[in-house]
């Protein structure tokens, strides 16, 4: 450590103050103006700095180093009014020759966000780093008197806490209308240091636009209301455009009048906090309108169901020359139509586990499109160019119709609301080399590539390097989460393939996905409908009792089993069934009932037909099942579920399976 040599005034030593009660700085004092010593700061048993003109701190001694928790080279990199704000700039005009000591009463501030109340000394010296000042500071208590210096281990522990949580602490001085912030505070904000305080109104400028006059009309109405503390939450406005939540909270202090003097607080970033309860709002939005589709859709199917199976009824039946046919043909093409939107909407609200199976990719790509084409705006073009004969991979098509939508929805987000663009998709097959500069994560072999570009606004390297980090976005608020790169990037891990993406500002962006090929796509045996139905003949007389509580449906299913070759005999009402099965057991050969039902559910009905006869087959229709419900479905014995509105294909078939089959057919 270098020492220092105070200067004398005109040749003679300055002439000792005499000693105050409860000043203990009077000692230090006569040390300091002996124009004799040399002083070093190692040697001094209170805290001493020395500061430059500019008032960084040059170096400090061991004292100083506990007193405000920083070590030596934290020191250096700090200025006196970061830790006495108190503390004013050396004046370039003062006379250096000039030893008079100034005493103060000031706060210090720590390295940890704490405060201290203290007492300095500042004297001119003529140090070899050049004009400097020394500053001696000894911690008081309330009364007055010097304070011990606090457990270093302790301050670790807190100074690491407050780095962990993100914690920055500042100083409001009502009076001069100025804010002090620490160190934090300006690596938080992604702020350039400043020395000194700095006015609020500066401060301020960081608070969004549509924040700082309610945080203004708040600070004001609890000042002048006495509050001793303020709390809050509210968003800044980052210089590179991005949005952090920050929480706030500050204590309020008083002048013996009660008049407000300053307010000392800390600010903490709850960025990440808010975002994941954004992503939770937004994934119970989703989850609302999966149940409400559900309630919908059951009831709407019933209606689907009756218009499609008397259309079709009423088809079969006429000549096919009667001059009604083309009519009726319509009447189904619109209820196949509608059938399919219902089906697509349950498909993206369900709430199923991830089922990856062989299957072509472009169908389920060309299903997410359809639904997706009447969201966009008009002024964007969608182009699709497939290649012909691509292989099979092992997917999830629901989880493919997520990533369609998520990468559409970002692209036309990237072209602009009312701009017109492009979005270009195309699936090609690729062969992949292992270890490939532009692919290293995926094993060598051939893969689907699927390729989603637009021509949009594109991205910069950071933004490009961010694009997957979960939470981030560069949308405004109430246009995204921040999520749905993220779950796209999820989805193709758990795919086992990879997503890349390439984009530059102004030339848009592409998203190239690879999904790992099969050898083989599965067959699929299930038949196409064609618009007037050939129904089973194969009941051979065998009795079906029919529950539902829809009128309609209950006459459709009648007619359609009885054509069948079945007898029938239908309830609107659960209990009314219930009671004519315990009356007569054995006059039934299988029994159908709706889930959903006011009263009594499908799986009531089966529960109670175990208890009356246990080998009786039975089959549940519904318009929307769950997952968990199919698991319900087995736990109660039911043969089989079927999805309305297919029941008017399907369900003559099923009847035939599960009756020939016995018991061994159980539901799988």
């Amino acid at each position: 450590m270098k020492s220092v040599r105070a200067k004398r005034r005109g040749g003679q030593p300055r002439q000792r103050s005499p000693r105050r009660d409860g000043d203990d700085q009077a000692g230090e004092q006569d040390q300091l103006e002996s124009p004799s010593v040399r002083l070093s700061l190692a040697q001094w048993p209170a805290a001493a700095l020395l500061i430059d003109r500019d008032g960084y701190v040059v170096a400090g001694n061991r004292a100083a180093e506990k007193l405000f928790g920083y070590n030596q080279l934290e020191l250096r990199e700090v200025t006196i009014d970061e830790l006495i704000p108190a503390w004013r700039p050396l004046d370039r005009s003062a006379d250096l020759s000039d030893t008079s000591v100034r005493r103060h009463r000031a706060t210090g501030h720590c390295h940890d966000g704490s405060t201290l109340p203290l007492r300095f000394i500042q004297l001119f010296v003529d140090a070899a780093e050049g004009d400097a000042a020394l500053v001696v500071i000894t911690p008081r208590n309330s009364a007055g008197q010097a304070t011990p210096i606090r457990n270093r281990h302790s301050e670790e522990r807190l100074r690491a806490a407050v780095r962990a949580g993100r914690i920055g602490t500042w100083i409001w001085d009502f009076r001069k209308d100025t804010m002090w912030w620490d160190r934090a505070m300006y690596r938080l904000w992604d702020q350039d240091r400043q020395r000194g305080v700095m006015p609020v109104a500066s401060a301020a400028e960081l608070l969004h636009p549509d924040d700082r006059p309610w945080i203004r009309r708040l600070v004001a109405e609890q000042v002048a209301s006495g509050a001793s503390e303020i709390s809050l939450e509210c968003r800044l406005l980052l210089p590179n455009g991005l949005i952090q939540w920050i929480s706030v909270n500050g204590q309020i202090e008083r002048d013996s009048s009660g008049q407000a003097t300053r307010m000392i607080g800390a600010s903490i970033d709850v960025t990440a906090r808010k975002n994941a309860e954004d992503a939770l709002h937004h994934s119970q939005k989703i989850e609302a309108l999966g149940t409400l589709a559900g309630g919908i859709a059951h009831d709407f199917n019933n209606i689907l169901l009756a218009i499609a199976g008397n259309t079709r009824l009423a088809i079969q039946e006429l000549p096919l020359d009667h001059p009604v046919q083309s009519g009726l043909a319509e009447v189904a093409k619109a209820s196949a139509r509608a059938t399919d939107l219902v089906n697509r909407i349950l498909t993206f609200s369900r709430q199923n586990d991830c089922r990856r199976e062989i299957i072509q990719l472009q169908p389920a790509v060309e299903d997410a499109l359809k639904l997706l084409r009447a969201t966009l705006p008009a002024m964007i073009e969608i182009n699709c160019k497939f290649t012909a004969e691509l292989p099979a991979v092992r997917a999830d098509a629901t989880q493919i119709h997520q990533i369609i939508i998520n990468l559409v929805t970002n692209a036309s987000h990237a072209i602009g609301d009312g701009a017109a663009g492009s979005i270009n998709i195309a699936l090609d097959e690729v062969h992949v080399a292992q270890g490939g500069p532009l692919t290293p994560e995926l094993k060598a072999g051939r893969y689907l590539r699927l390729s989603v570009s637009d021509t949009g606004s594109g991205m910069d390297k950071i933004t490009l390097d961010r694009v997957f980090d979960p939470f981030f976005t560069t949308k405004p608020v109430g246009r995204g989460t921040g999520l749905g790169l993220s779950v796209v990037d999820g989805i193709m891990r758990a795919h086992e393939g990879s997503v890349l993406v390439s984009s530059e500002l102004g030339r848009g962006a592409t998203f190239r996905l690879y999904f790992p090929a099969v050898e083989a796509a599965p067959v699929e045996n299930k038949p196409v409908p064609s618009q007037v139905a050939t129904l089973a003949t194969e009941g051979s007389g065998r009795r079906v009792m029919y529950i539902d509580d829809e009128d309609s449906l209950v006459y459709l299913m009648t007619r359609v089993l009885q054509r069948s070759g079945y007898r029938v005999t239908g309830f609107t009402d659960a209990e009314q069934a219930l009671q004519v099965l315990k009356e007569r057991p054995g006059e039934f050969d299988a029994v159908v009932s709706d889930l959903s039902m006011p009263g009594m559910s499908g799986f009531h009905v089966a529960r109670a037909i175990q208890e009356i006869r246990r080998d009786l087959p039975v089959i549940i229709t519904s318009g929307y099942v769950r997952a968990e419900d199919r698991e319900t479905a087995k736990a109660v014995g039911v043969r089989d579920v079927v999805l309305k509105p297919d029941t008017v294909e399907e369900l003559a078939q099923v009847l035939e399976r599960v009756l020939d089959a016995g018991e061994s057919n159980l539901l799988k």
